[in-house]
Order: structure tokens, then C-alpha cells, then sequence
């Protein structure tokens, strides 16, 4: 009894399954997903250690945060079963928005109010905290790569001997950006939080969307897949700037697709001059460029290349005054410091390469040096360029994205620390590629008739012998021998328009 149970079960599962539309499914996925990991796994920084997310609301409120995250991960499954069609785009949207703010932007609410009622170092990470005091000592005038942060609330952040009080591994444009908007708070009294930033940042990229691809479903699909990394949206709520480089770079994307090339690579350079992880991703936007127009002589390169004169101006605007000012320090901050070789090196951690390493016994502490950067060369360079050659081969979105999202993995596996964010952050780059790819395929299906609309039929010399025809198909009567009456000849059909079955199809428009 037990097992027929068991499997009834596991059928009418199995149905319900097919039954639901792509947005639902990965409703199901990420929102119940992310709802049993809520209880134990998804964390956050609070005062002394890592607590889960729901411990950051008082009693009671707890119960009901973890009760509406769960009532609307499992209702919206339901409604697209039970009411189908009726549960039309802009009711999708709304639950889909309520699941967002219940799951991400309520906690990160209540952790910026947890913070400003208590102590600057509390329910926040020390990466936001380092780019807002490193926008305080711009601000007096010193430059934040050669300051020490010993007279900051950085001190007195839960870790011990940390050494990001002596390095600031953040690229300029991060606190740069940062810079004014602390002046300001400062200057009337306000207490300034760096996620007032990274929160719309978060909502920003979810927002962009639906320029990137076609279809109600793919969009709230995909949409779902972002907002709901597992590896992802709990760090919102503690402050990381993952999806402060990610707005600029879905920005660039969804203008690249639009022709804008300039904008686009305004964009790109706004996120690389952010974060180390969106510089790779220069070398893919500049050959796509070149790739989709094919110039012949290098005179024509040069003028492909011209529309991102913008961006290169910006890039030196941003970095060349810290380089001319120290570069030594600059090098030291980001380079040494992330790689090993500085005087107190970032301590190993995290889950990648070098975490195997240090468990193995063959590093004896974390923060010894070891040749990770040439062991991420070795490996991530002959991937980069093999993606290189595919991209120029085949110069799609999809195929950027993917050879980025891939060279990215293995750069930061093999490097000296690879974070739970840091998978979060290549998985949201590579999200994009399999919506991009399932809108490609239809066009790879049939050729199709210019007449008909119609894939052309595939016509087989009939055999030798007195074989019965096949019972799915009608037999045909024997042939007459009187001749058949002459027809007109048949119009000249018109000229077909061209389909590159290649191409990968624009969205302009597809935000209406």
C-alpha cells in the first residue's frame, strides 16, 4: 500500500510538473528551494558571528517572515496550475515582486535599521564598510590605497588580525561613486549605508531584464534565476557589491543588443573599473565588436573600435590619478595582497582550489604564499582563448556571456580565496545563456517554403516491387495512362527575405 502510495504520488507530481509554465517551474526551483535552505544555511553578518537569516527579526516576527516566504513560493506554483491562463502577466509580476521583497529586501531593510540602532560595525560586511571609509578618506584628502584604516570602525569588526585594515582591494570607481553621497549624509548628520546603494543596484538588474530577452515567460523565468541565487541574495542583505557590477554590465549588454555601442561600453567600463572580475570580460566585449562587423584591413578595426573611445577615456580618468600618485600601494592593495606576496596577505578561505590545498596540509597556513596567479594563468588563458575563437567564429550575446561567465570560473577557482559570492556572481553572468539559446532554436529547425510558410517536405523514390503501402499513409491510385491536360505554368514566386538562422534575434522593442 505504501509503495502504490509512494508512487501515485510521484506521478501526480510528475504531472503537475509538466503542467506548469517555465516561470513556475523555477519559481518552484529557487523560491521553495531557497525557503528550506532559509532555516539553517542562508546566513548573514550580525554583531559577533553569522547568523541565519530570519534571527534578525524579533520573536514572532521570525515565524511570520519564514511563513510568507514559504506561502508565496508555494502559491505561485498553484495558481499557474488552477488557473492557467487566467493568471495573467501582471498578477506573475506582482506575486513574483512579493516573493523578491519578502525574500531579499525586507531582511536587507531590517539589517540596515539593526545597524544604524546599534553600532557602525554590526549587520554589515567589512567590504561595504571598506568602501565607505575609504570614500571618508578620499574626502580629507588621502588616497585610500596608501591610508591605513586602524582609526576606523573597521578596527573593531568581528575579525581578528584582519588584514583588510591595512589594504583596500577595491577598485576607484566603487568609492568613488560612494564619495558624495557619504559628504553628504555626513555633512547634515545622517548615518550613510552602503547597501542604499547596492539595494537598487539588485532591483536595477532585475529590472533589465526584460530587455535582454523575448516572452513573458523567459523574463519572469530568468528574473526568478537572478533575484533568487542561492549563492547570491543572501550576501544583499550583508552589503557585497555583487549586483553593483552586475547592473552595469546587464546595462552594457542590453545596449550592445540595441546597436548602442558607445553606451554599452561606457557601461562595461563602469564595471570593470568596480571590480577585478568585470575587467576579463573587456577582452570578449572587444572582439564581439570587431567579430560582428568584420572590417578587412586594420584601418577598419581601428574605426570599429573607435565608438569605445568613451569608455577608454573613462578608465584612465578613474585609475591614472591612484597609479601616478602610488602605484606601488595601488599594486600592492589589489594585486599582492589578493595574490599573495604582501606583508600580511588576504588569509586563504572559501571553497576553492586553495581550500583543497590548505586541507591536504601542502599550504601550511592561510596566509602563506603560494604561485596561485600562475597557476590561474595556466589555466584560465588557454580557456579564455578558446572561447575567443568560438566568439569570433560565432559572435552572439550568448556565446560572450558563456566564454566570460567560464574563463571567470576558472580565474577565481585557482585563485587565492573563491567565495560563495564569487560562484553567485558567474552563475548570474551565465543565467542569460540558455534563455538566449532556447530563443535561437526554433530558427534551426526547418527550412521552410517561400509559398507554404511551411518545412518543405522530404519526397522518396518509391521502391521496386508490389510492397503494400504503409497503413499511415493513403495508397495512391494507379496511374492512368490517358495524358494528363497541359497547366499554366506556375507564378514565380516572390523573392523570399533572407533569415540568418545564426543570428541571434534583437529584443528591441520587447520592453513595451
Amino acid at each position: 500500500m505504501v509503495a502504490k502510495g509512494l508512487e501515485r504520488l510521484g506521478k501526480s507530481a510528475l504531472e503537475a510538473w509538466r503542467g506548469l509554465s517555465l516561470d513556475a517551474r523555477l519559481v518552484v526551483v529557487f523560491g521553495i528551494g531557497n525557503w528550506l535552505l532559509l532555516f539553517a544555511n542562508h546566513t548573514t553578518v550580525a554583531a559577533t558571528r553569522d547568523v541565519p537569516l530570519w534571527q534578525l527579526f524579533p520573536p514572532l516576527a521570525d515565524v511570520a517572515f519564514l511563513t510568507a516566504c514559504g506561502v508565496l513560493a508555494v502559491t505561485y506554483p498553484l495558481r499557474d496550475l488552477r488557473a492557467g491562463p487566467r493568471f495573467g502577466t501582471g498578477a506573475r509580476v506582482a506575486h513574483l515582486a512579493a516573493i523578491i521583497a519578502v525574500f531579499v529586501v525586507v531582511p536587507t531593510i531590517v539589517s540596515i535599521v539593526l545597524r544604524e540602532t546599534g553600532r557602525p560595525y554590526t549587520y554589515v560586511h567589512d567590504g561595504a564598510l571598506m568602501v565607505e571609509e575609504a570614500a571618508r578618506k578620499l574626502l580629507l584628502g588621502m588616497n585610500p590605497y596608501v591610508a591605513d584604516y586602524l582609526d576606523t570602525p573597521m578596527f573593531y569588526w568581528p575579525m581578528i588580525n584582519n588584514p583588510a585594515l591595512y589594504h583596500l582591494t577595491y577598485f576607484p570607481f566603487m568609492f568613488l561613486v560612494t564619495a558624495p553621497f557619504v559628504g553628504f549624509f555626513d555633512h547634515f548628520g545622517l548615518v550613510w549605508d552602503q547597501r542604499y546603494l547596492y539595494l537598487p543596484a539588485y532591483l536595477g538588474t532585475l529590472a533589465l531584464v526584460p530587455f535582454l530577452v523575448q516572452g513573458t515567460a523567459r523574463r519572469l523565468g530568468m528574473a526568478t534565476a537572478i533575484a533568487l541565487n542561492p549563492q547570491l541574495f543572501p550576501f544583499v542583505v550583508e552589503g557585497r557589491n555583487d549586483f553593483f557590477v552586475l547592473f552595469f554590465l546587464f546595462a552594457g549588454i542590453a545596449l550592445l543588443m540595441r546597436e548602442r555601442r558607445s553606451l554599452s561600453s561606457l557601461a562595461f567600463a563602469a564595471a570593470g573599473a568596480a571590480k577585478l572580475h568585470a575587467i576579463l570580460l573587456l577582452p570578449f566585449v572587444a572582439l564581439y565588436l570587431v567579430a560582428t562587423r568584420r572590417p578587412k584591413t586594420l584601418r577598419g578595426v581601428v574605426m570599429t573600435l573607435a565608438p569605445t573611445w568613451p569608455a577608454a577615456i573613462f578608465l584612465l580618468v578613474t585609475f591614472v590619478p591612484f597609479l601616478v600618485n602610488d602605484f606601488g600601494a595601488f599594486y600592492d592593495d589589489v594585486v599582492r595582497y589578493n595574490a599573495g606576496g604582501a606583508a600580511w596577505s588576504y588569509p586563504i578561505s572559501g571553497m576553492g582550489f586553495s581550500a583543497l590545498l590548505l586541507s591536504l596540509g601542502i599550504i601550511p597556513y592561510r596566509q602563506a604564499d603560494f604561485p596561485f596567479a600562475l597557476i590561474e594563468l595556466a589555466v584560465a588563458t588557454p580557456i579564455a582563448i578558446w572561447w575567443l575563437v568560438r566568439l569570433w567564429r560565432q559572435p552572439t550575446i550568448a556565446t560572450l556571456l558563456a566564454g566570460y561567465a567560464l574563463t571567470l570560473l576558472a580565474f577565481l577557482f585557482f585563485g587565492r580565496y573563491f567565495q560563495g559570492n564569487y560562484l553567485g556572481f558567474i552563475a548570474a553572468v551565465f543565467t542569460p545563456v540558455p534563455f538566449l539559446a532556447a530563443r535561437r532554436a526554433p530558427l534551426r529547425r526547418a527550412r521552410r517554403s517561400p509559398r507554404l510558410g511551411g518545412p518543405l517536405p522530404s519526397y522518396r523514390p518509391a521502391p521496386s516491387g508490389t510492397a503494400s503501402p504503409s497503413p499511415r499513409e493513403p495508397a495512391l491510385p494507379p496511374p492512368s495512362l490517358a495524358p494528363a491536360p497541359a497547366l499554366p505554368p506556375p507564378p514565380l514566386p516572390s523573392a523570399p527575405v533572407p533569415v540568418a538562422l545564426d543570428a541571434e534575434p534583437s529584443p528591441v522593442g520587447a520592453a513595451d
